[in-house]
């Protein structure tokens, strides 16, 4: 276990410990690591959460942030959080993130923008990708994850409440990056009380050192706590499935 990866919050953020959270890591093509979190705006707008940008020589840290504003916040769609990162085969970066609307009011959607190569400047206007259309997912979707596989854009994201066992994990498939997505009639996973996995989502995808891809999120386990787990991500014509051929997914420690 590293130490704290963002040891000070920049002067927009509430300094209480606990509000700065889902952090998201990208390798830039230049310059430094960057990070990307989620934080309560201390300024004039009580409990908006905004994500911010801290930068670091070394992956393992520490961060820091001096931006004296934050790098996304929609204020006027109730805040902006869960950002994630995504380089295209062309090499193009984006950041991905939800506005924070069902926390007061606002239509909640996807969005997608442009980045600089160093990962810390935002390039031409964000892109809505995906909002609540279908009913499993209740009032939300959030957790953005873009996936390119056999070049079509794979947009996984997670909807519904995160603390029961209607959270769980949807995908939409595009041809080009700002969409149109299709949304898949069901979600690739859901509750599944047999595997003793409830409610999961918050995920993200990843290529192991042979090529296979791996889909990790979390969920309620029988013993009350939300843990990690792990299962194959396998693609028939074109279809993201879970290869797990009978098993359950792996918790991870």
């Amino acid at each position: 276990m590293l130490g704290d990866a963002l040891p000070e919050l920049p002067d927009w953020a509430v300094q209480d410990f606990g509000w700065a959270w889902a952090p998201e890591m990208l390798s830039p093509s230049e310059g430094e690591y960057v990070m990307y979190f989620t934080a309560r705006f201390a300024i004039g707008f009580d409990g908006t959460q905004c994500i911010g940008v801290a930068t670091s020589e070394d992956p393992a840290g520490p961060f820091t942030s001096f931006n004296p504003e934050p790098f996304i916040c929609q204020t006027d769609r109730g805040g902006s959080i869960d950002p994630s990162s995504f380089v295209d085969a062309d090499g193009q970066r984006y950041v991905l993130w939800k506005n924070d609307g069902n926390s007061s009011g606002y239509q909640v959607w996807l969005y997608i923008q442009r980045v600089s190569a160093d990962g810390l400047t935002l390039e031409g206007e964000p892109h809505q990708l995906l909002t609540v259309d279908q009913r499993w997912e209740g009032n939300l979707v959030e957790a953005p994850t873009l996936w390119q596989q056999d070049g079509k854009y794979y947009l996984f994201y997670s909807a519904n409440a995160y603390n029961d066992r209607r959270y769980a994990t949807g995908y939409a498939v595009a041809d080009d990056i700002f969409g149109p997505y299709v949304k898949a009639e069901e979600p690739l996973i859901a509750t599944d009380l047999a595997a003793g996995l409830v409610g999961p989502g918050g995920q993200d995808v990843v290529a192991d050192d042979d090529g296979e891809t791996w889909i990790m999120f979390h969920g309620w386990a029988p013993d009350g706590y939300r843990r990690l787990y792990l299962a194959p991500l396998e693609w028939q014509k074109g279809v993201p499935t879970l290869g797990l051929n009978g098993r359950d997914p792996l918790p991870m420690p």
